[in-house]
């Protein structure tokens, strides 16, 4: 438990920078909204990584580049589930999208958690 508190909490810095990211490239650079998601959370994943396989998972393998390919992997599917939650919530339900991205983001982070605590910094120790 106290570990998934710590993720939260780091993930909750990417996560801002995913959040101001969306918002910046949505409402000043009108890109759409979905584009902006993808790009925004591609950011927001490197964060995530640098925080939290030094800090969270404590995680000292040398093995940077195969781990990290398998960070990129579990995030983009990560990223496929946000996405998708995004657009329903936005094109079927009228959600403003950055509320949508809040959902999509709190649904995710389980995923996110799990996956990498059991999956990414588990293999490569």
């Amino acid at each position: 438990m106290r570990m998934f508190v710590k993720y939260i909490i780091l993930a909750g810095f990417a996560t801002l920078v995913d959040m101001s990211l969306l918002y910046s490239l949505t409402e000043f650079l009108y890109i759409w909204y979905l584009l902006s998601a993808a790009i925004s959370y591609s950011v927001g994943m490197l964060v995530n990584y640098s925080l939290n396989k030094y800090l969270t998972f404590k995680n000292r393998s040398k093995r940077v580049i195969p781990q990290f390919g398998l960070f990129v992997v579990v995030a983009s599917i990560g990223l496929g589930f946000n996405l998708l939650i995004l657009f329903f919530l936005v094109e079927f339900m009228n959600l403003w999208y950055v509320l949508a991205k809040l959902i999509a983001i709190f649904i995710v982070m389980f995923w996110s958690f799990f996956a990498h605590k059991n999956l990414t910094f588990k293999v490569f120790k």
